[in-house]
């Protein structure tokens, strides 16, 4: 097969169009919400009651009448208790006050609560050092939010503080985007397990442990399917059962070398090539497939380079659109910018994603040996992303993909 010039390779911005096209629909499961923690809302939740349910004290305190307290050194009678979570068994009247405790519901006729610590207590009196005025150490019924109000909106992430207020309304089950299951097939003659010694021309497997990381992290569930050789039946066979998964990732074996075989075994599973080849650097043998499923959503494969750098701007640009599609969310549609603190010499014809440390609003690309040199990717805390041809100088804004 002839390599097509680079002029005629789709481009990044044609990749994420045919990715952003094909029809997805996210899975949708029922969890209780503890086990829901991180996942993301499928359903609006709002307000069952006004919050608070009645006007409250905020403060350990003395409920009483403003119009008793309009001056220091007042003394009224204390002729009741109300702790948090009981309710007042008579209204207050003039003159008097109702010892109250923080979070309890004022009682009928008082208007403001005065803190403990501006009173003195004597015997069955208590002596307010300061005046108060209406509303004082209360808050009002459905203040915090009231009732029927949208609290937490389709596809908002159930962190602490969302778990905290679908439990105040009630929420003990919740309907969330289910997470993606992903199969990750490694491929290679040359791949050794990270905990052997390689010999030879042999390599400690990177790209699998490194793109187990990448999926989890992406919010996915990831199924290993190891290391398989480079014989066309074992590789088949391997991405078969990975078909079963949302997705399956293959690294290794995308180009058009002798050992090469994962596009032309794709096709043979009747999976359409999408895209085969890019204007990208790094990451040019990019593959991504689909096959039509009898239920739901089309299988889907991507095919990653072997070089751990490129898999990892392929995953990170490209084949995570999907996924964050389909645990429910939309892609993001912006890079950031920053500007860069060095000169870049000019782009070639495909666009380029550097390793580089950002800083506030500044950028400083690092200079890796390669696609295969994942120590300085780890030192990375960003992507600059170079348009094709484009020159770089010092001060200027370049669009950047955090990565932290």
């Amino acid at each position: 097969m002839t390599e097509l010039p680079v002029d005629q390779l789709l481009s990044v911005d044609q990749a994420i169009a045919i990715l952003d096209a094909v029809a997805l629909q996210p899975g949708i499961e029922s969890r209780s919400l503890l086990d829901a923690t991180g996942l993301r809302l499928a359903e609006d939740i709002f307000s069952d009651r006004d919050y608070p349910p009645f006007d409250k004290s905020v403060m350990d305190g003395y409920a009483i009448r403003a119009a008793d307290a309009a001056e220091t050194g007042v003394r009224l009678n204390v002729v009741h208790t109300i702790a948090a979570g009981q309710v007042g068994t008579r209204a207050i009247q003039p003159g008097e006050a109702i010892k109250i405790m923080t979070g309890a519901p004022l009682p009928v006729g008082a208007d403001a609560v005065v803190p403990v610590e501006q009173t003195m207590r004597d015997g069955d009196y208590v002596i307010l050092h300061r005046s108060a005025t209406v509303g004082n150490a209360i808050a009002k019924r459905g203040s915090d939010t009231p009732s029927n109000r949208l609290l937490l909106g389709k596809g908002a992430r159930l962190g602490p503080a969302q778990i905290g207020v679908a439990a105040s309304v009630g929420k003990s089950t919740v309907s969330v985007y289910a997470v993606p299951t992903v199969a990750l097939l490694s491929t290679g003659d040359e791949i050794v397990e990270m905990d052997q010694t390689p010999a030879g021309s042999q390599i400690r497997n990177s790209n699998g442990p490194m793109m187990t990381a990448l999926l989890l992290q992406l919010g996915c569930r990831v199924k290993n399917l190891g290391i398989v050789r480079d014989d066309p039946a074992v590789i088949r066979s391997a991405i078969e059962i990975g078909l079963d998964s949302d997705a399956v990732f293959i690294t290794g074996g995308m180009s058009m070398g002798e050992h090469d075989h994962v596009p032309g075994l794709l096709g043979e599973l009747g999976m359409e090539l999408k895209i085969s080849k890019l204007r990208i650097k790094p990451g040019k043998p990019f593959v991504f497939a689909a096959g039509r499923r009898e239920i739901g959503n089309p299988k889907m494969a991507f095919g990653l380079p072997g070089n751990p750098v490129s898999a990892f701007v392929c995953t990170i640009r490209l084949a995570g659109r999907i996924l964050t599609r389909l645990a429910g969310r939309t892609p993001e549609q912006t890079l950031r910018q920053a500007k860069l603190t060095d000169d870049l010499p000019p782009n070639g014809p495909r666009e380029l994603y550097l390793p580089a440390i950002a800083t506030d609003d500044r950028i400083q690309p690092l200079h890796p040996n390669g696609s295969a040199d994942l120590f300085t990717l780890a030192q990375a805390n960003s992507l600059i992303v170079r348009p094709e041809n484009a020159p770089a100088a010092a001060g200027v804004t370049v669009p950047v993909i955090f990565l932290t």
